[in-house]
């Protein structure tokens, strides 16, 4: 995270009270009133009181004395009051100048998803309105138990009960299906993006593959669907979440991601030798995301903005909401619709009474509870279906992901073209490391 809200300076509270005018007043005129008593009990006996010495030492020293000591009570409120001011408007000015740096998003350029080979199905209106739900069926393994899950049925691959061999043979198909699909989807877009602009592709799959196989079926894939190098950076089986997106962001705040960026993310079961557990789902999701600036700069179209992403635990669940819609620039009213991922009935709960209390009340889709819970893919499917639904009556919409006791938190809106200048230099940098700005 570029910047922790904790450490930003904060503005001061100006608390003390003003001087009473009527107080003052009154000690004023009784000042002056006991001067006009000393300058006639100390006068000398010897010079006249018609002399115009007399009159000045009258006037002066009565009236001169308590206006100095009444105006020095005055100018130090007012010296301490401005001072406040002053600084305050300082650490607006600067705390401003650091969101504005750390808060440039993502523009995600497309985001293609399969979850069925049925492309009627891949749709977010067919998820939103349930053609797209978890139903309990018949495995494919002998005396398995009927379990509530999907998979992905695809053309010209049988689904027979076998050994683990032959859910290694599926692997194979339905990964190349997958990449096909989603490639032959975002071809256009990633063959028009500029020559000199590099390309990173960062694969998070499961499979019963290794993170080669998965490797050589993309490279063949990419053969086929581009005409541009696309540069495997990162292949992994674990897991990865939209903290990863949390620190490219960081990175490019700082000028070390000045390319696009791909992920495609692949979640298969072992579904011919045993049995999915139960809530599952098979799925293919990619998205194409580019830094703002670099978006802008060679005027690619995008379909979203992503904005920074905050990670943090359940328990503070209600902090990790406002930092993410402090991100996106907005506020809570004005984000109508909600998906989210990962979190069981009573996580969902907490989620949803610290959403309350800031007064974010969005109409939710869980997709564990439609298409099912995608594994390694289901931070980036979800991002998909909100960056998917975004349109004109509901051009804000928030992401929640859970893993165990931890919950990230993302907004996304709906892209309008920029009309703003680029500014590529800035006054000040920002260090990442420990969450720390420095001017």
């Amino acid at each position: 995270m570029a910047v922790n809200f904790l450490q930003l300076p904060v503005e001061d509270r100006f608390e003390d009270k003003r001087p009473s005018r009527l107080v003052w007043t009154i000690i004023f005129f009784s000042l002056a009133i006991g001067g006009i008593f000393v300058v006639l009990l100390l006068w000398p006996k010897s010079v006249p009181t018609s002399s115009w010495k007399f009159w000045i030492t009258i006037t002066l020293f009565p009236l001169g004395v308590p206006t100095l000591i009444v105006l020095r009570i005055l100018s130090d409120y007012e010296g301490r009051r401005e001072s406040v001011e002053l600084r305050n408007e300082a650490v607006h000015r600067y705390n401003e100048s650091v969101f504005e740096v750390a808060s440039r998003q993502f523009a995600l350029v497309c985001a293609p998803f399969r979850v069925s080979a049925d492309r009627a199905e891949n749709t977010v209106e067919a998820i939103r309105v349930g053609a797209v739900r978890l139903t309990t069926q018949d495995p494919i393994v002998h005396d398995g138990e009927p379990v509530k899950a999907r998979w992905l049925v695809v053309p010209a691959v049988q689904l027979t009960s076998g050994r683990k061999e032959d859910d290694r043979r599926r692997h194979i198909q339905v990964v190349k299906w997958l990449f096909d699909e989603m490639l032959a989807e975002m071809a256009e877009k990633i063959n028009a993006l500029p020559a000199r602009l590099g390309l990173s592709v960062h694969l998070f799959t499961s499979t019963v593959l290794a993170s080669s196989e998965c490797e050589a079926i993309w490279k063949r894939c990419c053969h086929a669907h581009l005409s541009r190098d696309a540069r495997v950076a990162k292949i992994t089986e674990s897991s990865a979440d939209l903290g990863t997106l949390d620190c490219w962001l960081d990175q490019a705040t700082i000028g070390e991601c000045a390319e696009a960026r791909l992920i495609v993310s692949v979640q298969l079961h072992s579904l011919l030798s045993a049995t999915p557990n139960a809530g599952v789902t098979e799925a293919g999701v990619a998205l194409l995301l580019l830094p703002d600036l670099l978006c802008r700069e060679y005027a690619i179209t995008r379909i979203a903005d992503l904005h920074r992403p905050v990670c943090g635990t359940l328990h503070n669940s209600g902090e990790t909401l406002s930092n993410a819609i402090k991100w996106a620039r907005t506020t809570a009213a004005h984000i109508p619709y909600s998906w989210q991922t990962g979190l069981n009935a009573p996580q969902a709960g907490k989620v949803r009474e610290a959403a309350l209390r800031i007064g974010l009340l969005t109409d939710a889709t869980d997709l564990d509870q439609t298409v099912g819970h995608a594994g390694v893919a289901a931070p980036w499917l979800t991002t998909a279906c909100a960056a998917l639904s975004l349109a004109d009556g509901a051009t804000q919409q928030i992401v929640f992901v859970g893993q165990d006791d931890r919950m990230d938190c993302t907004v996304l809106k709906l892209a309008i073209p920029s009309t703003q200048p680029i500014d590529y230099h800035s006054n000040f940098s920002l260090n990442v490391d420990n969450s720390r700005v420095s001017l």
